[in-house]
């Protein structure tokens, strides 16, 4: 007589399902450009002819630091975008242009805004010509969290929804400066 497995117990939980990353940090350009400035090679590259949808689950990639400024770990995982046509160039760059559109938000820039700096007009009495150009301007920026976002949907839409993948930005503690800050590409059925 052959005995029967235990009973299932609630209290065991199936272990957390992670990707192998490889550490790309080394390879991060440290060369001052814009995000988008040119436009990422995979932007215009085709897709693989055939691309499974739901072949992973979501994975996270945590911020190199306490804010988005800081950047996120560059971190690729090995055997699953590469499937889906994402090569490490392309998850580095879209990493690095994360990081540089938070900083510029930082400054008051939009790295995906199509507005072009104006100066202000010659203006006479208590406000200058500076605080001018500086009242229009606070009406167009962005916080670094508004401005990351952004980002990520151009590149969701540009690149990752063709190939069946979709990231979000995930944010934990509802403050820029003190949250953990992950996103999460998902495969899913376009």
């Amino acid at each position: 007589m052959s005995e029967l497995p235990p009973p299932y117990t609630p209290t065991s939980a199936p272990p957390i399902w992670e990707p192998h990353f490889i550490d790309l940090s080394q390879y991060s350009s440290h060369v001052l450009r814009k995000p988008l400035d040119p436009p990422p090679d995979c932007f215009s590259a085709p897709s693989p002819l055939r691309v499974k949808s739901n072949d992973f689950p979501p994975f996270r990639i945590p911020c190199a630091g306490n804010q988005l400024a800081d950047g996120f770990c560059i971190l690729y995982p090995s055997g699953l975008l590469e499937k889906h046509g994402i090569q490490q160039a392309d998850w580095t760059r879209f990493l690095e242009d994360l990081g540089i559109s938070a900083r510029l938000a930082g400054q008051g820039l939009s790295a995906v805004g199509s507005r072009i700096p104006i100066t202000g007009f010659p203006v006479r009495g208590i406000f200058s010509t500076r605080a001018t150009g500086a009242a229009y301007d606070s009406q167009f920026t962005r916080s670094p969290r508004d401005e990351v976002q952004t980002l990520i949907s151009v590149w969701n839409q540009s690149a990752f929804e063709r190939r069946k993948l979709r990231v979000t930005l995930q944010i934990k503690g509802g403050v820029d400066n003190r949250a953990a800050i992950h996103y999460i590409p998902d495969s899913h059925q376009v």
